[in-house]
C-alpha cells in the first residue's frame, strides 16, 4: 500500500509539474532601460569631411533628446580616446554639460583607432547585468589607422573585428556605425553593426549627419513622437502629456517662434520657466514641461518642424526581434502599454488601443498592417517576409481614438550570399557584407585567447565562393533522427507564424540561415518556452509509464 500511495503521490506531483510547465506564463513587462555611449572621430581628415563642423549641432540636438534616467557618455577619438562628457545618468545638468563640451571638437589628430576608441568605451560592460541595454554611435570617415605600417594596421583591424568587438557580443550590445563619406571603410563598419545587430549608415556628406543621428537614437531608446502635420507645420497635444521636445531645422533662420496650445507665441527670448530652448547653427531644440493642451505650430517662413519627442502616462515598451536579417528571414516586434509607473495595462485599460505597423523602402510602402492588444502578454506583430535587400523604415503606432504615438525604427535586410561588388548601393552600402577570411580569423584569434562566438565565427568564416554541403551527404545516425523529429513537434507546436497572414514562401535554406548575431529577444523568448516543454514532455512521459505499472496491477493492490 506505501508503494502505492508513493507512486500515487509522484504521478500527481508529475501532473502538476507537466501542467505548470506547459502553460504559458504572464508576460513580464519589456526593459526600456539604456545606456548610450557616443564615439566621435576627430582625426586631421574630418577637417575635409567635416569642415563646418556640423557633426557639432548633430551631436548636440542628440544629446538633447536622450530619455532622463537613461546612462550615457561621449568620447572623441584619433591616436588616443579622450572623454568629452563623462559617463553618468542622463539629466538637466548632464545635458548642458554636454552642450557646452561637445563645442571643443576638434579635428587635430593623426591617426584612427577605432578599437581603442571601442575599449575606451567598454570600461564597464561586464556590470550590464544591471538590466540596461548598451547601445554604441559610432562616427567615423576612415579606415583602421595606427601606424604608417601597413602591417599594424592590419593586424589592428583583425583586433577589432575580433576580440575587441567579440567583448561587446558577449554582453549582447549593439553598436550603430555611422561612416562620414564613401572614403569610410564602409566593409569594417558594416560587419561591426551586423555582428551586433545595430544599424549602418553612411552619411554621403556633413549634412545628412543628424537625420542619421535620429535615426540611430530611434534604434536605441523608445522616442514616442506625435505626428507633424507637414503642409501647416503643426501637431496636437492632448491631455497627459507631462513634457515634450521639439526639433526645429532653421535653414537660416535666426527668428523661430511657436504657437502654444492658447495661441500664444514665444521665442528663444522669450521663454516661460517651463521652457528651455537651446540653439545650434542648424537647429533649435525646445523643451517644454506640462506643455498646454491644443494645437501647437511653428512660425517661420523657412524653418522646418522636425519632430515633437513626448513622455507622458502612457509608456510603451518595445523590442524588435532583430535589425538585420537575410533574404527570407522573419522577424517581429514585441510591443507591450504600461502606465507612468511602469505597470502593465490591464485588459480593460486596453479597451481602443490599437497597434499599427508600416514598413517602407524608402520610396513606397510594402507593408501596413495593424491589430487589438493582447492583455497579460507581449503583443506580437510579425513583420513581412522580404525578398529584396536594402534598408526597411518602421513606423509603430499606438492609437486610441485621437491619441496617436508613433516610434521609428529601422531593418536592414541583407542578401543570403555577397555580391562581389566595388559599388556602394543607393543607401551608401557595399553589397559585400562578409569583410574577412579565413586568414584574418586565424590572425585574430592569435591576438586573443578569446573565443569568438557563433555569430562572429560565422561572419568571418563565410566564403561567398562556399556552396551549401547536401543533407544527403552526410548519414543521419538515430539520435540525430530522433533529434529532427522532436525538433519539427515543437516547431508545429510552438510555431509564431500559426496566426500569420500567408506571405510569399521563399528557398527552403532561407529561414535556416537566420542571423543570430544578436538575438537576445529572441532567445530569451524561446528559451524559457523550450524548457517548460522538454521538463514537461518528459514528466509526461514518466507518468504515462506511472500508469501503465498502475493499470498492470492487480486490482486488489488497490
Amino acid at each position: 500500500m506505501f508503494k502505492f500511495h508513493a507512486i500515487r503521490s509522484l504521478s500527481a506531483s508529475l501532473l502538476v509539474v507537466f501542467i505548470a510547465y506547459t502553460q504559458p506564463t504572464m508576460s513580464q513587462p519589456l526593459s526600456n532601460e539604456m545606456d548610450i555611449r557616443v564615439l566621435i572621430d576627430v582625426s586631421g581628415s574630418m577637417k575635409d569631411t567635416d569642415p563646418n563642423k556640423l557633426r557639432i549641432p548633430a551631436l548636440q540636438v542628440l544629446t538633447q533628446l536622450l530619455p532622463a534616467g537613461s546612462k550615457a557618455g561621449i568620447w572623441q577619438f584619433a591616436d588616443d580616446p579622450k572623454v568629452i562628457v563623462p559617463h553618468g545618468v542622463v539629466n538637466a545638468q548632464w545635458q548642458k554639460q554636454a552642450s557646452a563640451a561637445t563645442q571643443n571638437i576638434s579635428s587635430n589628430g593623426q591617426f584612427t583607432d577605432i578599437g581603442a576608441a571601442l575599449n575606451a568605451a567598454s570600461f564597464n560592460t561586464q556590470d550590464q547585468v544591471q538590466g540596461r541595454q548598451l547601445h554604441v554611435i559610432l562616427l567615423t570617415d576612415g579606415m583602421v589607422d595606427v601606424s604608417k605600417d601597413a602591417a599594424k594596421n592590419k593586424r589592428a583591424r583583425t583586433a577589432l573585428l575580433g576580440p575587441i568587438l567579440q567583448q561587446y557580443i558577449n554582453v549582447g550590445a549593439r553598436v550603430h556605425t555611422v561612416g562620414l563619406s564613401h572614403k569610410a571603410d564602409k566593409a569594417t563598419l558594416g560587419a561591426m553593426a551586423q555582428a551586433t545587430d545595430g544599424l549602418f549608415e553612411v552619411a554621403v556628406n556633413a549634412d545628412q549627419l543628424l537625420e542619421i543621428f535620429l535615426r540611430a537614437l530611434d534604434n536605441t531608446v523608445i522616442t514616442q513622437q506625435v505626428p507633424v502635420q507637414v503642409t501647416e507645420q503643426s501637431f496636437v497635444v492632448q491631455q497627459g502629456v507631462e513634457s515634450m521636445t521639439v526639433v526645429i531645422e532653421k535653414n537660416g533662420d535666426d527668428n523661430v517662434k511657436l504657437k502654444d496650445g492658447k495661441q500664444r507665441v514665444f521665442g528663444r527670448q522669450q521663454t516661460r520657466i517651463n521652457q528651455q530652448w537651446q540653439s545650434s547653427l542648424t537647429h533649435d531644440v525646445i523643451r517644454v514641461q506640462q506643455p498646454t493642451p491644443g494645437t501647437w505650430a511653428l512660425i517661420s517662413d523657412t524653418a522646418t518642424l522636425k519632430r515633437v519627442n513626448v513622455v507622458g502616462k502612457l509608456q510603451i515598451l518595445l523590442q524588435q526581434s532583430h535589425q538585420n536579417i537575410k533574404v527570407g528571414q522573419r522577424s517581429y516586434i514585441d510591443v507591450q502599454l504600461a502606465n507612468e509607473r511602469g505597470e502593465l495595462l490591464s485588459a480593460e485599460q486596453l479597451q481602443g488601443f490599437e497597434l499599427k505597423v508600416n514598413m517602407s523602402d524608402g520610396n513606397a510602402q510594402v507593408f501596413s498592417q495593424q491589430q487589438a492588444f493582447v492583455a497579460d502578454a507581449k503583443t506580437r506583430m510579425q513583420l513581412p517576409v522580404l525578398d529584396k535587400p536594402g534598408m526597411y523604415n518602421l513606423t509603430i503606432s499606438v492609437a486610441n481614438g485621437q491619441l496617436i504615438r508613433t516610434i521609428n525604427r529601422s531593418l536592414r535586410v541583407h542578401p543570403l550570399a555577397p555580391l562581389v561588388s566595388d559599388e556602394a548601393d543607393s543607401s551608401g552600402v557595399l553589397e559585400t557584407e562578409e569583410v574577412t577570411n579565413q586568414t584574418s580569423q586565424v590572425e585574430a584569434m592569435s591576438v586573443s585567447n578569446e573565443t569568438a562566438s557563433p555569430a562572429l565565427q560565422s561572419l568571418m568564416e563565410e566564403d561567398s565562393s562556399a556552396k551549401p554541403v547536401e543533407a544527403a551527404s552526410q548519414p543521419e545516425t538515430a539520435a540525430s533522427q530522433i533529434a529532427s523529429l522532436v525538433k519539427k513537434i515543437k516547431a508545429k507546436v510552438m510555431s509564431p507564424e500559426k496566426t500569420v497572414p500567408t506571405q510569399p514562401k521563399a528557398d527552403g535554406t532561407a529561414n535556416e540561415n537566420v542571423d543570430t548575431s544578436n538575438s537576445q529577444v529572441t532567445e530569451e523568448t524561446m528559451s524559457s518556452t523550450d524548457w517548460r516543454w522538454i521538463i514537461g514532455l518528459g514528466a509526461g512521459f514518466i507518468l504515462l509509464v506511472l500508469v501503465i505499472i498502475l493499470r498492470r496491477r492487480p486490482k486488489s493492490f488497490s
